[in-house]
């Protein structure tokens, strides 16, 4: 469209959106893009280096509060008013959001049907993954991020595993409902069915953006003496992410309402994590979301967990 052109706040062309964020195209032209995005509160956000990328970025801070830790440790407080310019980045760039965060972004280059696909595409495997089993992934997510910045993880092998979080349970996406729904014990061909979930979820993630966090997904189940499936693998050969999202799971299946039995109590977990410390757990990791657990007031329900945060927004958040 040439000439003056006025729009409201309801005539943008294009949105897409998730839980903790939301983007929307509010005007394009000679390969430029105009866009508005608001992040939720305690998200992690990447400005990912694009070596064959030649364009020009600029994120202007309507409101809310980012922050931004360089490599010697020194934090950056920026906040509304305050903006950000990106061209040629050598190595990813991240940030998280003290607040909830609203930019108004600008890319010399089109961008926002990457990022659209993107957001989508986590959408539909994260409601695949529930689909197809009732098991929280959302909770487990919320507590690994906590638990792998409680073990001071760098930003980009925290990205991952708030990544493989919320989806190391994909490959079950191939086991038939009956066998994940069933309430009695397995057989050996069932068990043998279920043990196949790490790898084709691992298969699954490496044909997406998220390809990255195969590795971890296949190694969810490996226990710390070496006696996990599928690899066999033991004590440090497991990638950190992995023994976190780990130890969280069987907490988080404790603490759940099973048609079985009872949900357990925080004690009673906790005894029963420390006890496999060593064995099925990495001890390091079990002390950790002890004390992730200790944080919160003694009438706390792990099992009701609510304070979600997705995963963190890719290039141009």
């Amino acid at each position: 469209m040439n000439g003056l052109h006025i729009g409201r706040e309801s005539d943008f062309i294009e949105q897409a959106k998730k839980k903790s964020t939301e983007i929307r195209l509010l005007a394009k032209g000679n390969g430029i893009e105009v866009m508005k995005q608001y992040i939720a509160p305690n998200s992690h956000i990447t400005l990912a280096c694009e070596p064959d990328w030649n364009g020009f970025e600029f994120y202007f801070i309507l409101d809310g509060v980012l922050v931004f830790r360089d490599e010697r440790g020194r934090t950056t407080r920026l906040s509304s008013g305050d903006f950000i310019t990106v061209t040629h980045l050598m190595k990813d760039v991240y940030f998280r959001t003290e607040t909830g965060v609203t930019l108004l972004y600008m890319s010399s280059q089109p961008v926002f049907q990457v990022l659209s696909d993107e957001i989508q595409g986590l959408v539909a495997l994260a409601k695949e993954v529930e689909r197809k089993d009732s098991h929280t992934q959302e909770r487990i997510q919320s507590l690994s991020k906590l638990v792998g910045e409680r073990m001071k993880l760098s930003p980009d092998r925290l990205e991952l595993l708030i990544y493989a979080a919320l989806l190391h349970d994909i490959g079950k996406m191939g086991i038939p409902s009956q066998i994940l729904k069933k309430t009695g014990p397995l057989t050996p061909e069932e068990w043998e069915e279920i043990r196949k979930h790490p790898s084709a979820g691992r298969a699954i993630i490496e044909k997406t953006f998220l390809k990255n966090a195969g590795p971890i997904i296949e190694q969810h189940h490996e226990r710390y003496d070496g006696t996990g499936y599928p690899l066999g693998l033991k004590g440090d050969e497991i990638l950190i992410e992995a023994r976190i999202i780990s130890v969280v799971d069987a907490f988080d299946a404790m603490s759940s309402e099973r048609p079985y039995r009872k949900a357990m109590t925080n004690d009673e977990i906790i005894a029963e994590l420390r006890r496999c410390s060593g064995t099925q757990f990495d001890p390091k990791v079990v002390e950790a979301l002890i004390d992730v657990i200790s944080a919160y007031p003694p009438d706390v329900s792990f099992g009701e967990y609510k304070r979600f945060s997705e995963a963190p927004q890719r290039a141009g958040s």
